[in-house]
């Protein structure tokens, strides 16, 4: 019987550095267009560590085509808040699919929204997620993936 793969999303910060060095060579193939060989010298891993894990470490953007995005905010209670998240989708032309926002308890709402990604616009989720932690209000962010 086949073992059955589970994926999880984690943040590299709590990987060990044997995981962490092979993201690292893993990046510098990628951008410096290097061997794995000159990339694994560089960063100063054993080659049995890199060919141990590199088949099991992919960012999470490498996976498919186009991708749905459920991105999970725990708003505070300020005018015009939706609307600062929403216009930094905007600013990067994402496709929203859905906005569903609860009212306001405790002076919080909850609020989710179904973004369409590509394998490039992927890569910049990241990025956009952490300008959305940087308005004022934003308690707190979640993001789920499918597809």
């Amino acid at each position: 019987m086949k073992e059955k793969r589970e994926y999880y999303i984690v943040d590299k910060r709590i990987l060990p550095n044997s995981i962490q060095s092979v993201i690292k060579v893993n990046e510098l193939i990628s951008k410096l267009n290097i061997s794995k060989y000159e990339a694994i010298k560089r960063i100063g891993i054993s080659r049995s560590t890199y060919y141990k894990y590199k088949d099991y470490i992919k960012p999470f953007y490498e996976s498919g085509k186009d991708k749905i995005y459920g991105i999970h905010i725990t708003l505070m209670e300020r005018a015009g808040i939706l609307s600062d998240i929403l216009k930094i989708i905007a600013d990067e032309k994402l496709s929203i699919l859905t906005v569903v926002q609860t009212m306001v308890i405790d002076d919080e709402a909850k609020s989710t929204i179904l973004i369409k990604l590509t394998r490039e616009t992927t890569k910049k989720l990241e990025e956009i997620i952490d300008r959305m932690r940087e308005v004022d209000g934003v308690k707190e962010i979640r993001v789920t993936g499918n597809n």
